[in-house]
This record gives C-alpha cells, structure tokens and sequence, in this order.
C-alpha cells in the first residue's frame, strides 16, 4: 500500500507496532466499527490508534513528493519538525537530502529556510555547499540558520565562513557564529573574538566570546598537562 510518500509492506508485518497497524488499515479505507472487530480491540482503542497514526504519518501521507515534504515540514511547528525528521526512514532522508541539493538555488526563501534546517538537523556534511550558500544569502533568516546548522555539524571545513559570519551586521548570527567555532575548537577566530567583545554591547554577545576564550585556555591548560 502507498499514500504519498507512505509505503507500508504487509510482507513485513512484524516490524509494525499494533497502533501503526490499525492506522494503515484505516488508511485503506477500513471504519471504525469493521476495525475492532478485526484488531479484536475497543473502539477506543482503535480511535487512539488512528489518532496516534495522523500524528506521526500525516505528513507522509499528505507529501506526493520530496518537494511537498520539505513545504510541509516547514508548515510545521518546531517540535512536530524534530518528531518527524527522527521518523523518517533512511531511503526519505537520503531522497529529501538530494531534493535540496538538486533544487535549492531554485527554492524561495522560506524552502530554503527549511532546507538549511533539514541539513543541519540531519548532520547532512554532504550539503555543506547549501550552509555556504545559505551563511552568505541576503535574507537574514536564512543566514542564521545556515549559520546554526555549521555548528550542529561542528565540522571543520566551516572554520572560514563561520569567521566569516564574526563580520556580519545581525547580532544572532554573530552569535551563532561564535558558538559554532567553539564547538569546533577554532584558534584562528580568537583575534576576531576579543574584538567583538568590545563591539558589541549585547550581553549575550559578549558572554558568548568570554565562553570561546575561557574554552580555548582550558584546552591549552589539559594539553600542558
């Protein structure tokens, strides 16, 4: 059976769980009152089922394709984003990841916003070239996030355009920046740094760059060790 981008295989029954059971009999068009009878379940049982199904396959089924996946998770409320893209089965993700990376300069802002989302929660290091893009765009929504994703993957290749992003002119990003290259442990950034904590007059900012520091001097203290 197929809805979307849902693919049940009844071959494979035994590594469905009797609630995703019911829901995909429901969803080929079984009723409640035929449901009980075969699950040999209450009614309320067979409704909670079906309620807990929608919750965590309705995407799926309302998605025809990777494209209306990603517009609908962007649709979607921030933990109901995290919840979907942990269920996502492996062959989605990998076919998601290359929607986005076949389409994004072609993607309006607010897709692309997803897309820089999406790989950054998936850790995706094969799409870094969309987080350089994204860290440079002129929409600052999208540079945030693209700025955020670098430091979820905190992958050295982005040491640059992270001290790149120390110069831009939205104080998140800059904070997200400097968060970034302290996960990744960059020592380059440290001049920049100690002059931002003096530019900017955010608490926040300057708190972040006294965080960077003090990591960098606990690094040095454990290796003298």
């Amino acid at each position: 059976m197929r809805k979307g981008l849902l693919k049940v295989d009844w071959n494979n029954i035994e590594k469905y769980s009797d609630e995703e059971i019911t829901y995909f009999l429901f969803l080929e068009g079984k009723n409640i009152d035929t449901l009980y009878k075969i699950r040999n379940i209450s009614k309320e049982e067979v409704q909670n089922h079906i309620i807990h199904g929608k919750i965590k396959y309705s995407f799926f089924v309302k998605s025809q394709d990777e494209k209306e996946l990603l517009k609908n998770i962007g649709k979607a409320g921030k933990l109901d984003k995290l919840s979907l893209l942990q269920s996502l089965e492996e062959n989605i993700k990998k076919n998601l990841l290359n929607y986005i990376k076949n389409n994004y300069a072609d993607m309006p802002p607010k897709d692309k916003e997803t897309a820089v989302w999406i790989v950054g929660e998936l850790k995706a290091i094969n799409c870094k070239d969309i987080l350089l893009k994204g860290s440079v765009h002129k929409f600052i929504n999208i540079r945030r996030m693209a700025i955020s994703a670098m430091g979820k993957i905190a992958n050295k290749d982005f040491e640059v355009p992270l001290m790149r992003a120390l110069d831009d002119d939205n104080p998140q990003v800059v904070l997200y920046a400097i968060k970034a290259l302290e996960k990744i442990e960059s020592k380059k950034a440290i001049d920049k740094i100690k002059i931002l904590e003096e530019k900017w007059d955010k608490n926040y900012i300057k708190n972040a760059c006294e965080n960077y520091i003090e990591s960098l001097k606990e690094e040095d203290s454990n290796l003298k060790r």
